[in-house]
């Protein structure tokens, strides 16, 4: 689970303003907030490679590299695809204009518009009547290149559970490139394809449930991406292996990461020269790399990595006070961002933010406080 921004934020507040020292602003929380959960994610790094030196625990959740790898897990992405500007996207924020309706009259599609109830995503509901037939909505995306291969990402905002829904990709010329069925739950998804011919294609969500009224399912941001196998997703805060499975592979290689000078040279050396087989790659830009060989298009190339924590924010709204007196932030769960950090690191985010706030304030004991929480936090788990 996640910390709760505002649960951290209150105690920061009643610790640090016990003996009225002074207010700390939303503002001012919301920087150090950030920079507190940065500083808190990069020490794993530095201590998964301290523990990986050291003895380790046979009790399997109180080992450390157990305990640091639980905390770095939800920022863990596997198997992502190397991905460039995206071909067409849809983020359903003011109308479902493009989107039309099959099976009109076994249900209805309709717009969900951004609003606090779904955490201010837009999207479009495909709800079925129970009418014996399918319903589904569907968007032309475009013109795709013949022969390249294409990630179309989506997210399930909320759904009363039908049996299932399909996504189905097609073009013109009525070739199906993909009809998978998913299971209903909320969340990110993602597949690729690649396309057959340079035409129009067709996005479609199917509504599977022709039994049960009322069931429907809503989509979030729609997004085409080509897979341009060297752009690196924008939230790659540690790079980790690059797969590359040749066609016809039941297996994947892991390409290793050399320099471009060393590229020079392999690329000169009849036996040093990177093959599909054996494969390498350079990092040649913060959000790119570049492979050798060049991937057939029929190859598969992916990659794993750690992601960038997410920005906390405690998000308010300004009310009148009913006493008379100045206006105050209230807190508002909606437009809030909770800290992406494991519930564990709750006490450490707030002696953290209290040594910045002790700063700010100029109260040396507010920083003696957090500072000596945190140390002994520090000795506790070192012990």
């Amino acid at each position: 689970m996640a910390v709760n921004i505002d649960t951290v934020y209150q105690s920061v507040l009643a610790l640090a303003n016990k003996e009225q020292r002074g207010y700390i602003t939303p503002l001012e929380f919301n920087l150090m907030a950030s920079k507190a959960q940065r500083n808190i994610f990069e020490q794993y790094f530095y201590d998964i490679n301290k523990f990986n030196k050291m003895p380790g625990n046979s009790t399997e959740f109180s080992d450390m590299l157990y305990i640091l790898e639980e905390k770095l897990a939800p920022f863990k992405i596997n198997d992502a695809a190397l991905t460039g500007t995206p071909t067409y996207t849809d983020d359903f924020e003011v109308d479902i204009s493009g989107w039309s309706i099959t099976g009109g009259v076994n249900g209805s599609v309709s717009h969900v518009a951004p609003a606090s109830a779904n955490s201010y995503n837009g999207g479009i509901k495909i709800l079925q009547n129970a009418n014996g037939a399918s319903i589904s909505a569907r968007e032309d995306v475009g013109t795709l290149a013949a022969g390249k291969t294409y990630k179309i990402s989506w997210t399930v905002i909320d759904a009363v559970e039908p049996s299932s829904y399909s996504v189905i990709v097609y073009d013109t010329s009525g070739g199906v490139l993909v009809n998978t069925v998913y299971e209903v739950e909320t969340g990110n998804f993602s597949l690729t394809f690649k396309a057959d011919s340079s035409t129009d294609h067709i996005v479609e969500f199917q509504n599977n449930d022709t039994t049960d009224a009322n069931k429907y399912i809503t989509i979030g941001e729609v997004k085409i991406e080509e897979v341009d196998n060297a752009t690196l997703a924008s939230n790659v805060y540690r790079l980790g292996d690059v797969s590359w499975t040749k066609s016809g592979a039941a297996y994947p290689t892991v390409a290793p990461e050399v320099t471009a000078n060393q590229i020079k040279k392999y690329n000169v050396s009849p036996l040093a020269r990177p093959t599909s087989s054996n494969p390498t790659y350079v990092r040649t830009g913060e959000t790119s790399i570049k492979l050798y060989p060049t991937p057939s298009s029929t190859d598969t190339v992916t990659y794993s990595y750690v992601k960038t924590p997410s920005d906390p924010y405690w998000g308010y709204v300004v009310v009148p006070n009913s006493s008379g007196g100045n206006e105050y932030p209230l807190y508002n769960a909606a437009s809030s961002t909770n800290f992406e950090l494991h519930e564990s690191e709750e006490d450490t985010l707030v002696n953290k933010i209290l040594e910045y706030a002790g700063v700010i304030m100029k109260q040396p004991d507010v920083v003696q406080y957090g500072s000596t929480k945190n140390n002994e936090e520090f000795q506790k788990e070192n012990s």
